[in-house]
């Protein structure tokens, strides 16, 4: 199997790739308010950069709760093909309808198998609609 090593992991409200094959990240974040329990998270995108040897690569990504479970009952899975020639690869997941139980740090994982490539957390917050006004 390829090498593949991640460079990058974020959370965002909007990602694309363009047709030259560079990739935009929009709007960048780390924190979810939400107002009640449970909550569902409108839309937002996981972008991943990898650096990858060429050939076959299969990856999942999965939201784990602040105690430590996994909440996605179908994670996504990717796979890529890394042209020859080639050094890095972009994974770029819409996520429509994330529902939030949990206050608390979240983190998504994304996975070789079994093998962890690395994780990017965000932290969920209760936040009464009094204090959402004042911040407005």
């Amino acid at each position: 199997m390829a090498d593949l090593q991640l460079h990058t992991l974020l959370l965002c409200d909007y990602a694309l790739t363009a047709q030259d094959g560079k990739l935009s990240a929009m709007g960048i974040f780390s924190q979810i308010n939400v107002s009640r329990l449970p909550a569902v998270h409108g839309r937002a995108f996981v972008v991943a950069i990898l650096e990858a040897d060429p050939g076959r690569h299969e990856m999942s990504l999965q939201l784990i709760s602040p105690g430590g479970s996994p909440l996605l009952a179908r994670p996504p899975q990717f796979r890529i093909q890394v042209p020859p020639g080639a050094t890095t690869a972009n994974i770029v997941a819409d996520l429509q309808g994330l529902e939030i139980k949990e206050i608390g740090r979240h983190r998504f994982e994304l996975r070789e198998g079994d093998r962890l490539l690395g994780s990017s957390p965000f932290t969920v917050n209760l936040v009464l609609r009094s204090q959402q006004a004042a911040q407005a």
